[in-house]
């Protein structure tokens, strides 16, 4: 483990023990902490000034705006960090009380009638973690497949609030058996949900198309409802005004019936743009709520970039 990452281990370990000791005084200190990771990250601040005008659809916006589109998108990916830190021993299934709303779930109940399974395709997008305890109320089998953290600390909530939810952990960076588990597991009409917006590691990726530039999304949701003839159902949890979690279940995908794409994007899997396009639409109507500290785009990522993101 690089200085770095032994630094920002420690940071965490702090911020986890008073998550749980003092609530309070992490949300009291919630301003502070998002005004110097804006000072003190000038990684993150090239980052977040290079993808604002692209997701606000913008030529350029100025410095006061960039500053506060900023912050907010540092307050909620600090919002997502605190809840790994939080324990509820005394709920069985801790998360799941405060879904707002459901959109979208009678087509998701008859695509699920077909027996096939389905690979829910997401995004870093803001909370994650009430989507899969949305999931575990309505499937008994939800398979999740993720990288593993570089930060020992993080990992270790964020499996052991899995473990208590009840879902299955697939490491994408297991290979073959993975993928063999994966498969098996749609066979058998469980649910896996993927992550569908960025590439990690050497995971295989493809180039497209993305508010006014490109990014590299994955490869493996497209290829695995071929293998399986299982449909990719996009599911997003946002936050409203008030901060509560709004669960968006969009139309089905399946694998027979996505139509080629238009001319000039004719050398794109058809499916992998439905599934780009789902997510960008997405991201535009909250922008802010987009947990990515990194350069997104292809046509902005002129030198590595030492920040920090979440891997689900």
């Amino acid at each position: 483990m690089t200085l770095r990452h032994l630094l920002a281990d420690m940071w965490l370990r702090l911020l986890f023990w008073n998550v749980k000791h003092f609530p309070r005084f992490v949300q009291a200190v919630k301003p502070l902490a998002i005004r110097g990771a804006w000072t003190l990250s000038p990684g993150v601040r090239r980052a977040i000034r290079a993808n604002a005008p692209r997701l606000l659809e913008r030529d350029s916006i100025d410095r006061s705006e960039t500053r506060r589109f900023g912050y907010a998108v540092i307050g909620h990916f600090y919002d997502a960090v605190v809840a790994f830190g939080v324990r509820d021993d005394g709920a069985e299934q801790p998360n799941r009380a405060q879904v707002l709303s459901i959109q979208g779930e009678p087509q998701y109940l008859q695509a699920r009638r077909e027996g096939t399974g389905a690979i829910l395709v997401t995004a870093h997008l803001g909370c994650f973690e009430s989507a899969v305890a949305m999931l575990r109320t309505r499937e008994p089998h939800v398979h999740v497949v993720f990288r593993r953290d570089p930060f020992p600390v993080f990992e270790k909530l964020r499996s052991a609030q899995r473990a208590r939810l009840g879902v299955a952990e697939a490491a994408i960076d297991g290979g073959l058996d993975t993928w063999i588990r994966l498969r098996d597991a749609l066979s058998a009409d469980h649910v896996v949900l993927m992550q569908g917006d960025r590439v990690v590691g050497e995971q295989p990726g493809v180039t497209v198309p993305f508010c006014s530039g490109h990014i590299k999304v994955p490869s493996g949701p497209a290829k695995l409802s071929r293998l399986t003839g299982a449909p990719v159902i996009p599911v997003f949890a946002t936050k409203d005004a008030q901060g509560q979690p709004c669960i968006q279940l969009c139309e089905p995908l399946w694998p027979d019936q996505i139509v080629a794409p238009s001319a000039g994007l004719g050398t794109i899997d058809p499916m992998i743009l439905k599934i780009t396009q789902t997510i960008e639409a997405v991201i535009k109507m909250h922008p802010q709520q987009w947990l990515c500290l990194h350069r997104a785009f292809i046509e902005d990522a002129d030198g590595p970039s030492a920040t920090r993101t979440i891997h689900q």
